[in-house]
């Protein structure tokens, strides 16, 4: 465990597991903790995906304004036969460390109660736990109804409203990247093929050349090298470039996601907000007219009483009405402090973790140019004495 951390958590040994009904993957967590909440200082469990997925809506319906982490999506229909390789299954052993890591490091998610069970409850107790219900589901599912209305907020919030446009951008500029990348990588993998018929022809014809032999054997194992470097680079693209953005970009939707979630929160104050002053209007309009014999003569038999049932029904009905203003006042509030402090967490955690996609990507390029350099530098360095000798001859 880290010096500076008091949480740390480790997801590996992948194990198939084969059922009458279904075949499944589990993942060994290990755990290593020195808060007071936990009663050991170390624990291991297993879980599966579905596992991680509950985790992830217990999280979102806790905590509705932190930005919770995305998980790595499920397995394609197409790739839905390949989901127990290694290869898939190391993928996502490694989005899944991604995902347990930025909960461990975010101040409130990794203070949870269902993040603790997740980490230290054995399979029975943790199973029992997962059929538990809470009160909040309903409340979310209700606030979701609503998120397609705050496009028709009256008061846009500036600070929100910026944040937006500017993840809009980052993601654009992002998609084009990785779009860019792939096209090129696609391009690289034809380039190999090409260089695949390339080489071989060098080292032929060097047979029927004795006087230029060296010179083309040499030039042949540089392009071969140069396709080694090729491919290589052409490998890496998907841990490199391909996924992380990938990842990084559906990261960005649940920041998206989060501030509609505050949006609806304002929709909320706002309709009620209107809903309380179109009611103090009626009730100034009944107390005017109430009071003004000129309008009220001719109808004194009946619109009188009706008026004073009125005023007495928005006697009740307007202060249970600034109630529920002032609790949605309230929750705004309270969305607006939480939201804005995670953006400033989240902000620092894709400096991060942009940086490193970006630097992983420049190595990358170092690492094959300096491979193919070094090929076609060699082949001067293999020719140079032969052309000495020749010289001196």
């Amino acid at each position: 465990m880290d010096e500076n951390s008091d949480l740390s958590v480790k997801i590996d040994n992948p194990q198939k597991h084969l059922e009458t009904l279904e075949t499944y993957i589990t993942f060994r967590i290990t755990t290593k903790v020195a808060r007071i909440e936990y009663s050991e200082n170390e624990y291991v469990v297993r879980r599966r995906y579905n596992d991680f997925i509950w985790l992830r809506q217990k999280l979102t319906e806790c905590h509705p304004f932190c930005i919770v982490p995305p998980l790595p999506g499920k397995h394609s229909l197409i790739g839905q036969l390949d989901r127990y390789s290694k290869d898939f299954i190391l993928l996502r052993m490694k989005a899944l460390n991604v995902f347990v890591s930025r909960i461990v490091n975010h101040p409130i998610l990794s203070c949870n109660e269902h993040f603790k069970t997740f980490l230290t409850a054995k399979q029975p107790d943790f199973n029992l736990h997962r059929r538990q219900r809470t009160n909040s589901e309903n409340k979310i599912r209700t606030l979701s109804h609503s998120n397609s209305t705050h496009s028709a907020l009256k008061n846009r919030h500036l600070e929100f409203d910026k944040t937006k446009s500017y993840l809009t951008v980052l993601s654009e500029k992002l998609s084009s990247i990785e779009k860019i990348s792939s096209r090129i990588n696609k391009e690289r993998i034809d380039f190999i093929v090409e260089l695949n018929s390339y080489h071989p022809i060098f080292t032929t014809w060097a047979t029927s050349e004795p006087e230029l032999a060296a010179l083309l054997q040499n030039i042949g194992c540089a392009v071969e090298r140069n396709t080694a470097a090729q491919n290589m680079l052409v490998q890496s693209y998907p841990t490199v470039i391909g996924n992380p953005i990938r990842d990084f970009l559906t990261y960005i939707d649940v920041v998206q996601d989060t501030i509609k979630k505050r949006e609806a929160y304002q929709c909320a104050y706002e309709n009620s907000l209107e809903e309380l002053n179109k009611r103090h209007s009626e009730k100034d309009k009944l107390i005017a007219s109430s009071h003004n014999p000129s309008q009220a003569a001719g109808f004194s038999l009946w619109k009188q009483p009706s008026c004073d049932e009125k005023l007495e029904k928005l006697g009740v009905y307007i202060p249970q009405l600034l109630k529920k203003v002032e609790a949605n006042q309230d929750s705004l509030e309270c969305a607006n402090e939480s939201l804005r402090s995670d953006i400033e967490h989240w902000q620092l955690e894709k400096q991060q973790c942009l940086k490193k996609i970006l630097l992983d990507f420049v190595n990358k390029q170092i690492e094959y140019y300096q491979a193919t350099v070094n090929a076609w530098e060699h082949v001067t360095s293999e020719i140079a004495p032969q052309n000495n000798v020749a010289v001196s001859k």
